[in-house]
Parts: C-alpha cells; structure tokens; sequence
C-alpha cells in the first residue's frame, strides 16, 4: 500500500510537472513573440493596395498617388511601396530604394515574390492594374515558404500525437524508473545493514547466554555441595545459601534478558524483510496443530515453570489440520504471541491457545486465540497494536506484535487484539482456507 502511495505521487506530480512546464513554455514564447514582434512582421498589404488612388490628368495621362493613411501606415514599416504592370515596367512608386530595379524579368518576378528582393522582405498584392509590393527593411522579417506533400502532412498529423504521447508516457516512466531503483537500493543497504548487525549481535549473545546458563548450573551445584558439607558439620550456612540464590538470580535475568535481545533482533529482521520483500518466504503445507504444540515447547523450555502455564486446546476433528503458509513467520507469531504474554506479565500468567473452526459455503474459517489471564494492556498500547502496519512511525510499544499483523497480512489472514473481560490480552488471527472433509488445503 505504501508503494502504491508513493507511485501515485510521483505519477501525479509529473502530470502537474509537464502541465506545468508546458503552460510555462507557452507563456514564455508568448511574452518573447510580443516583446519582439511591435505588430509589423507582415505589413497590411491589401490594405495599402486599396489606399492606392487612381487618376488622370488633363492629358488623359495615368497618374497613381498614395493616400495620406496608406503612407503612414508604410511609413510605420519603415518601408517602401511600388506598382508594376504586366511588362515588369515600375510605373509608380513611394520611398523606393536606390538599389531596387526599375524593371524586372519573370524569373525576378518569381523570385522575390517567393523569398526576397535584394535581401528586401516584400510582399505582393494583385489589382486590376498591376502587382503592388510591399518591401520592409532588411533582417526585419523571415520570409520563406513551407512546402510539404499531402502524403507528408497526414503522417505527420498520424504521428505526431502518438510521439507526444510516447515523450510524456516516456517522461513519467523514467523518473518511476530512477525512483525505484534508488528506493530499492536503500531498502537493499537496511536490510543488509540490518542483518549483518544481526549477525555481528548473535555471536555475543550466545556467549552471553551460554555463560549465564553455566553460571547458573555452577552455582546450584556449588550450592548442593554447600549443603552436603553444612549437614555433615551440622551447622547450616545461611549466608553462603543467600549470596548462592543472589548469583543464580542474577544469572536467570541476564539469560532472560539475552533471550529477549535476541528475540528483538530476530524480529528486527524479520520486520525490514517483510516490509521491504527482501525475504524469500515460501507457502507450503503446514499440519497447524504440530507447528502450535512445537512451538508450545519450545516457549515452555526458556520460561519459569512455577510462573507460566500453557494449555493448547484443539478438537479431534482439527488434529490434521493442513494450511498452506511459511513455517518459520507461522512460529515466530506464535511466539511473539506468548512473550507478549511474558512480557507483560512477570507475576506469571496462564497462557491458553485454542483453535476453532466454522464453515462458510465453500470455505472454512479458523480461529487461532492466544490469550491469557494477566494485566491486559493500556489503551494506549491497544491503540498502538491496532495502528497501521504501513505507518511511517516506528511502534513505541510491541515490535513483536507488529510483526505479528505483519506476518497475518504475508498470509492474507485476519488478526485482532483486544482485553478480554474477566482480565488478561487476547489476539484472534482468522484463517481462511477452502473446505474439505478432511481439513486439508
């Protein structure tokens, strides 16, 4: 869901980005064509032909002259204006340049009625007597034509949305890329960096453990012989007993301890793999009821026997069992389900795990309770439990039992926490699996 968010944002904000930008390229060439064009790119041709008045003199004579509006509006174009008739001959003119012919050929005619008079931008308009033209200064306007076949304009008018949108599906896709990449060699150095850490804290750990546990079957030894020697001479030793009990329990809470700092760091790294998909968890068969009774053992041999008593309830009809799922994420919930138990209670508690099961058409849900009798937990820590595993925010309380929705979520099951009524912590994971007769999946 995370990555979902996150690829979201980046798609819509490159979407706004190229919104953007494209606005902003439109404006920009917008303001820089009307801060350089003043309006005199093309002059009005056809409007200053129309100002050109036609008279005779007393002779009979032609005689052509410019109204007052038709030269100022040439005037503005800095330019010049001239008649030709059909021989080329110029028969009229205002403010014509001294390098501009008098007479022109066809091949001339051509020319600059297509691109330039003498590096002059000239425009052409055709009346009844002639062709007005229309010259600017030179450098003033660019002036040529675009010639292109109708076969190259329909592919072009094919193409050209199909590459616009090639460049924008090009420009969302290759930030996505880079994005990815970059996120999942950060993911790849956590979790690297996570389980070599792991790694370096297990070698003292079990050193740690291993010298409390001797430190332990030392002192209960040296407390016996103490013992045998105190009946022998007939007079207890109450001081020496004491400070043997102090040691014995001292070494209990540093192996307690060490077995709880390595809980931590195996949950640790299981947490980053799950949140990251680094891990490479396979779903196989799974005969449930000996996974729950193993894994009751295995607990059972780490905890005080005078403080924890655990009972696993399970109906003959549910002994065989069989879900698919990883072994390994399927103890380390359990697991984490009874040290929460532990945990919260150091008084002792009882722990009771049951599994039910009810069909529904096609499908059968299970119901796998871990609970006990204890303290419970605080609204606060409920809350905490119950707060999204796809929170950015690292849980105050109850790594364990993050992990352990995460773990639910791996395997599509549903969980929930909750205080029971009478006192003590209860989770409930719903296991959904399709129904047989024989309880197989």
């Amino acid at each position: 869901m995370k990555r979902l968010e996150t690829v979201t944002k980046i798609v819509l904000i490159s979407i706004l980005l190229c919104t953007f930008m494209l606005l902003a390229d439109i404006l920009a060439l917008s303001y820089l064509a009307l801060k350089t064009d003043d309006g005199l790119s093309q002059p009005p041709v056809s409007y200053i032909a129309n100002q050109l008045q036609k008279t005779a003199d007393d002779s009979g004579a032609i005689q052509y002259s410019l109204s007052q509006e038709g030269k100022d509006r040439v005037n503005e174009y800095s330019g010049f204006v001239f008649l030709m008739d059909d021989k080329g001959d110029v028969i009229w003119s205002y403010r014509l340049l001294d390098d501009i012919p008098m007479h022109f050929t066809v091949k001339q005619i051509v020319q600059f009625t297509r691109f330039y008079l003498n590096d002059y931008p000239v425009f052409t308009q055709i009346i009844d007597d002639g062709i007005v033209v229309v010259g600017t200064p030179k450098n003033s306007t660019w002036k040529y034509n675009l010639v292109f076949q109708i076969k190259t304009m329909e592919m072009f008018r094919d193409t050209l949305p199909l590459m616009i949108v090639t460049n924008i599906v090009i420009l969302l896709i290759v930030p996505l890329l880079l994005v990815r990449h970059d996120s999942r060699r950060r993911e790849m150095e956590r979790t690297t960096w996570i389980a070599g850490v792991s790694h370096d804290i297990r070698t003292p750990l079990s050193l740690v453990l291993g010298y409390a546990d001797e430190i332990v079957h030392t002192v209960s030894a040296a407390k016996l012989d103490r013992a045998c020697e105190s009946r022998s001479e007939s007079s207890p030793d109450m001081g020496g007993s004491a400070a043997f009990n102090a040691i014995a329990d001292k070494a209990q809470i540093i192996e307690e301890q060490a077995v709880r700092i390595r809980t931590l760091v195996t949950n640790l790294n299981m947490e980053n793999k799950l949140t990251y998909g680094m891990g490479s968890w396979r779903k196989e068969p799974l005969l449930l009821p000996a996974v729950i009774r193993n894994t009751v053992c295995e607990v059972l041999n780490r905890t005080p026997e005078d403080k924890y008593d655990i009972s696993v309830s399970i109906p003959e009809s549910l002994e065989q069992l069989v879900i698919r799922g990883n072994e390994e994420l399927v103890k380390r919930m359990l697991e984490n389900l009874m040290n929460n138990a532990v945990n919260h209670n150091p008084q002792g508690c009882e722990i009771s795990i049951r599994l039910t099961q009810r069909r529904l058409l096609l499908f059968a849900k299970c119901s796998l309770e871990i609970s006990d009798n204890g303290c419970g937990v605080s609204r606060k820590q409920l809350k905490s439990f119950r707060a999204s595993v796809k929170s950015d925010k690292l849980p105050e309380h109850g790594l364990g039992i993050r992990l352990v929705r995460q773990i639910a979520s791996f395997h599509r099951w549903s969980v929930r926490f909750y205080n029971n009524e009478n006192g003590g912590f209860c989770c409930r994971v719903g296991i959904c699996h399709r129904w047989k007769q024989s309880n197989f999946y």
